[in-house]
């Protein structure tokens, strides 16, 4: 007799297969109903698993909506060789990536790193890595004070402005804005000896 978990199992594998072979489906009537059919299926849990690595819900659901775009635009749903959901699922996790890269970026120079010792032609296991990074950062924000975590995770993952979370936990816009500036610079710090020594080698390779 199959184990509870291994009937859960089969029945989420059955459910993905089902979602494939219906958009498929749906793409060869039209690319207007393949391309609907995609986005109720996928965009909020993409969302969900985008916010993961940029702690912002705004910034996760353009990311993804951009993802979307493309997928139209150039006609990519003609090329999927795996499955969609393996396919997008990639695209997110490569573009937060890139997000994170380019936020991070301008933040420090070569000059911080004078023992910098990585090979330039190394490539991450990105899959991996996300994972690692997510619970990195997570760490991280858990690691801010009480307060400075309120105010962060309402400004980055919620998307509100310093004025509206001044409102709600009635203190000035000046005391959030220099709150939020105490939590970026923590969480990058906590990231730092890890985090930029990778991205300094991506860096490097582009």
């Amino acid at each position: 007799m199959a184990s509870p978990l291994y009937a859960t199992i089969v029945s989420k594998s059955t459910l993905h297969v089902d979602a494939e072979v219906l958009i498929t489906k749906a793409f060869e009537r039209s690319v207007e109903e393949g391309m609907s059919l995609l986005f109720q299926r996928y965009y909020q849990p993409l969302c969900a698993h985008a916010v993961r690595f940029v702690y912002s819900q705004a910034i996760a659901e353009d990311l993804v909506s951009d993802i979307f775009y493309e997928f139209q635009a150039k006609r990519l749903y003609e090329n999927i060789t795996s499955s969609y959901r393996a396919f997008l699922y990639t695209s997110v996790r490569n573009r937060c990536f890139d997000y994170v890269r380019r936020e991070i970026k301008p933040h420090f120079s070569l000059e911080d790193f004078p023992s910098l010792a990585i090979q330039v032609t190394q490539q991450p296991d990105t899959i991996t890595q996300f994972e690692e990074l997510y619970h990195d950062v997570e760490k991280a924000i858990h690691a801010l004070p009480l307060k400075r975590r309120q105010i962060y995770l309402l400004h980055r993952f919620e998307g509100k402005p310093y004025k509206a979370i001044a409102d709600e936990l009635q203190i000035s816009p000046k005391t959030v804005e220099i709150q939020m500036s105490k939590a970026i610079q923590q969480v990058k710090d906590f990231l730092r000896d890890k985090w930029l020594l990778l991205l300094v080698a991506q860096f490097l390779v582009f």
